[in-house]
Order: C-alpha cells, then structure tokens, then sequence
C-alpha cells in the first residue's frame, strides 16, 4: 500500500477531490483552486482555509508571535486575491500548547488585526482548542466578487502571456538568512527576511489587474514558481515556454549567492512564499503592462508564453532549453523544516 510519502501532497488532494462526485447548485468552483467559489444571488463568494504551524511552516524563533498573526491572515487574503475577489470576514482556530501566554495571543492577534485591518478583514469568530503538540493557528476566511470578475487556474489558452507581478525568490532568502542564523549583508537581505516574515498579499493589486487586464487566469506563488504555474498548466490543459532570463530574480536572492544568476534563479523559481502574483494575459493585452504596473506601482514582468499541452514546461536559460517537472514544496515529500505555505 503506497503511503502518503508516495502519493505526495498533490496526489493526496486528488484522492479526496476524487470523492467529491457532485456539489449542490450552489457551489460554481469545488476543490481544486485557490478558494471554493458559491453562488450568492447576483454576488459570488470565495472561501479559503489556511494555516501556520510551528515546525512546519516555520521553526521556534524564526517568527515573532506577532509575525505569525500577521502571516496567517496574509496568506489567507493572498488566496481570495488570486481569484479576483475582495477578502471580507474571517474565523480564527487557535491550537494552543499550555507553554503558550496570554500575552503570547495578544501579540498574536496584534499581527492578525494589524493585516486584516489593510485588507479591510472583520474577524467575525472562532475556537480555541488545547492541544499538546505545537502552536498552530489556522484561519478561514471568506471574500465577494462580481461575476464577471472571478479568475479561475483553469482559463490560459495557448498564446496567452505569463505574467508575475514585483520579484521571486526573496521570501525563500530571507528563511535560508534565518535558518542558518547569518545577518544579511544589506538593505536587500534585510528585505528577504521580512519578505519571509510578513508578506504583502496583492489584493489592491488584484482588483486593479483583474479590471485592466482581464487575466485568463490566476494564481498565487505559495509553493514556488514552479509548482504553482503547473497547476495552471494542468487546470487549463496547457503547456508552457518560460525564459529563464526574463523572470524578475529579488536582490536578496543574489545578495544570498553571491550574485551568482544561476543559483538565483533557481531559487527564485522553486523557493516558494512570495506571494506574488501569477497570471496569464491574451497576448494582445501585452502592451497594456507598463501603463497597468505604473498604476499598481508594482512591477509587472511578461516571463513566457502558454503554449499546448504537448510543449510540457519548457524553461530556457543561458541559450539552453530544458523540461522542467513539477517542483516547488510538498507537505509529504519535502522535509519538514524547509515548508512552505500550501
């Protein structure tokens, strides 16, 4: 019997999904997107779940209480962005070890509050639940949008543009810094780490991208580059030809190798809780990318193109071309210090 090891992260989600034959008439999106889409008369609501474990997605001392409450809601808010929604109420799961102080929750929710507070989140309610394993919170959290509005992963066609939005790699950075214990040697390090620490969900972003552009698809890079565009690629039965070259490398990428390009895009590609994010373009919308990251003051980089399904993931890099399979972290195959967000 193969263990959950074999069947990966991903093959474990296909099991459930494969369980879920039907939905009721409500639900337009199920399993198998950043959020489950439910019809809402005229509305349509997204509803995510996501949560921060300690020695999973992070080890004691890396995160100060306060930055975990920050980063649990972000990722949540990150989530309802990639779909072209408005993040609006959250509930809150609190699994707390008896080590763990008042005073260690009141930082806590000064992270949350701090987050939801910029992306206009009400915290509508919870539990709390003792436990004897580590910290973990874990946060559900609803958004709106229009119709017209919604993006889904499964919608890029073959000549659409790939886009991301600002630089990869920096979060991924930041938690090598922190994990070996090393200070950054500048301003670019130093933005790694708190890249790590507290990203920026692109929900502002989102809603400005998904009115001037009309993005085919979309989707935020949690698990790295790599990995997450393959869920694109799958969705829309796509394949896809990237340049190594175009995709937009963080300065404390290079600041960590020494300014060695090569290991920084691979870090840039495969490390993962950027949350930057991912989308693809009809190709005619090209050249409305200046004028849109102008607006968002924010870069946007056209990194490759969709191309058929047969292409597969092609990257080219230093004038060689090579096929690249899924990558990114995975809770079951990956080691556990090295997590990233789902």
């Amino acid at each position: 019997m193969p263990g959950l090891g074999d069947i990966g992260e991903f093959g474990l989600i296909e099991r459930i999904r494969a369980r879920q034959r039907e939905y009721d008439a409500d639900v337009v999106i199920g399993i198998g997107d950043d959020c489950a889409v439910l019809r809402r008369g005229n509305i349509l609501e997204v509803l995510t779940t996501d949560c921060l474990v300690e020695g999973t997605h992070y080890q004691p001392g890396w995160l100060s209480m306060e930055d975990v409450g920050w980063k649990s809601m972000a990722v949540n808010v990150s989530d309802v962005a990639a779909m072209g929604a408005v993040p609006r109420h959250a509930v809150i799961t609190l699994f707390i070890p008896e080590r763990v102080t008042p005073e260690d929750i009141d930082d806590l929710y000064e992270g949350i509050e701090a987050c939801a507070a910029e992306a206009g989140v009400g915290l509508v309610g919870g539990d709390i639940v003792k436990i004897a394993g580590p910290f973990a919170v874990s946060i559900t959290l609803s958004g709106t949008c229009e119709r017209d509005d919604l993006v889904l992963r499964s919608g890029a066609r073959e000549g659409d543009i790939v886009v991301v939005t600002g630089t990869l790699g920096d979060a991924a950075a930041g938690m090598e810094h922190i994990r070996a214990g090393r200070e950054p040697a500048g301003p670019a390090g130093e933005y790694s780490i708190a890249r790590f620490r507290r990203p920026v969900p692109r929900h502002r972003e989102s809603r400005i991208i998904v009115e001037k552009l009309q993005p085919t698809s979309m989707i935020d890079i949690s698990d790295g580059l790599i990995s997450d565009l393959w869920h694109i690629l799958e969705m829309s039965k796509g394949g896809v030809s990237l340049c190594g070259e175009a995709v937009p490398v963080g300065g404390g990428v290079l600041d960590l190798v020494g300014g060695d390009r090569g290991a920084a895009l691979a870090l840039a590609i495969k490390g993962g809780e950027d949350y930057e994010l991912l989308f693809t373009v009809d190709g005619k919308r090209a050249e409305a990318l200046d004028e849109v990251a102008a607006e968002i003051g924010l870069g946007l980089t056209a990194i490759g193109k969709i191309a058929s399904k047969k292409t597969g993931f092609v990257l080219a890099a230093d004038g060689v071309e090579s096929e690249i399979g899924r990558g990114g972290f995975d809770h079951f195959k990956s080691p556990a210090e090295e997590s990233k967000e789902v």
